[in-house]
């Protein structure tokens, strides 16, 4: 019986191993809330700088990866005729946004990293000036 006890006792002295999928995550939320306790301690204008600079990245991973994944269109969209000013205002809009989503993995990491940096850096320092975070974002 003694020998039964003592194997109970080494199992709950034994750590539980975590799964390492939580502990790769558990380590992710450490290193974010350091850079975000670290963001915040800095200036508007590094803050505004460093969010627009990573978000754009994480834009243009995304817009790569949306290119990759879409054929090239910008084969199939005609080039505008020379009296292109004199058409309809809509139907020119409508031609520059369709413009704006042809191309290939470059063109689209670009357009991705353009839109989401700046509306990173807007948001920040937005949220800095007004101290509570936008309506929609939350």
């Amino acid at each position: 019986m003694e020998q039964g006890n003592q194997g109970v006792m080494v199992a709950k002295l034994m750590p539980q191993q975590q799964n390492p999928i939580e502990q790769l995550q558990a380590r992710f939320k450490e290193l974010e809330a350091g850079f975000r306790g670290w963001l915040a301690k800095q200036s508007l204008p590094v803050e505004a700088a460093v969010v627009t600079a990573t978000s754009a990245a994480q834009g243009a991973a995304i817009g790569g990866f949306m290119g990759t994944l879409t054929n090239d269109v910008s084969s199939s969209i005609p080039t505008p005729p020379p009296q292109a000013a004199s058409l309809n205002p809509q139907a020119m809009a409508s031609f520059k946004q369709a413009q704006a989503l042809a191309g290939g993995p470059l063109v689209q990491a670009r357009n991705f990293a353009v839109m989401t940096g700046v509306n990173a850096g807007i948001s920040c320092v937005m949220k800095r000036l007004r101290g509570k975070e936008d309506v929609q974002s939350r």
